[in-house]
């Protein structure tokens, strides 16, 4: 019975010790269900919170990223398109001859050309003005479509999920583009060309209400854009302060107080030396002990 006893005992004393010693190399308290299975089940149930709050972080990051290009392409077509405005205002001055004219719209046809070009931005390897077809520019040269340009782009923005219910665009369409109060936006454009060239001074002049709206819109296209910006800001920094709240209670939950365990693993190194001390001086009692 002594040395069942005894067994037992340092045993119980070794797996103290053991169990210390473990949350003093790991940091946890809580590293399998029969530690605490409360505390495991919460940790694991905040554990699958945080992966999932960490991958809409990081789609509000990529998402961000993606919807700053279409602003910084938006700022570059309003510039473009403010330029227009201003050389049609010139043109359409009576004093200007039909070389002059002629020019302008060589410039216009440059402007337009490059217009085109800032539309077919593309962020991480996918055009930001083309939609869902983000394969491919969001438009093409075509003789036969309105203003000689071609829509490729779908009507569907490309966005990202935030959140479980919660999604935000994070580009424009070329659809979207192209569609001004006035009209075609490439329309507009090719009429203009076409006033200049033909030195037709009324027509240039009628033109520059349009162009006007041209500039409006993208002026508004840039504002959609820059608040779904703030919206992916505002909820990136929200689930940031999410995750660091969800950690902090996971930390509550399973990890070791260090000092703590190191007191313990002490008490526990203590109790089995004296454990192993008692039945030393025990074992030394022999037969003659009792019979005395």
């Amino acid at each position: 019975m002594t040395d069942t006893t005894f067994r037992r005992q340092v045993r119980e004393a070794r797996g103290e010790m053991v169990k210390f010693n473990e949350q003093i190399a790991t940091g946890k308290r809580v590293r399998k269900g029969s530690d605490d299975s409360v505390a495991f089940t919460s940790g694991k149930l905040f554990e699958d919170l945080i992966r999932r709050n960490e991958q809409f972080q990081r789609n509000a990051d990529n998402g961000l990223f993606q919807a700053r290009t279409v602003q910084d392409s938006l700022s570059r077509m309003e510039d473009l398109l403010s330029t227009m405005k201003a050389r049609a205002i010139e043109a359409g001055n009576d004093t200007k001859s039909a070389d002059e004219r002629e020019s302008l719209a060589n410039q216009f046809e440059s402007m337009r050309d490059e217009l085109l070009n800032i539309s077919s931005t593309k962020y991480n390897g996918l055009h930001v003005f083309s939609g869902t077809a983000s394969d491919a520019p969001p438009f093409e040269r075509d003789a036969g479509a309105a203003g000689g340009v071609a829509t490729l782009s779908t009507d569907r923005p490309l966005k990202v999920m935030v959140g479980d219910a919660s999604v935000i665009n994070t580009t424009i369409t070329g659809v979207e583009l192209r569609d001004t109060r006035a009209g075609d936006m490439f329309e507009i454009i090719q009429n203009t060309i076409d006033a200049l060239r033909a030195n037709d001074g009324p027509q240039i002049r009628d033109s520059i209400e349009n162009l006007d709206e041209t500039v409006n819109h993208v002026v508004g296209l840039s504002t959609r854009i820059a608040n779904n910006i703030n919206r992916l800001e505002y909820t990136n920094q929200r689930l940031g302060d999410n995750i660091i709240d969800q950690k902090g209670e996971v930390s509550r939950l399973v990890d070791a107080d260090i000092i703590d365990s190191m007191l313990n693993f002490k008490n526990a190194q203590t109790s089995y030396d004296a454990i192993l001390s008692s039945q030393s001086r025990m074992m030394q009692t022999s037969l003659l002990d009792y019979l005395r």
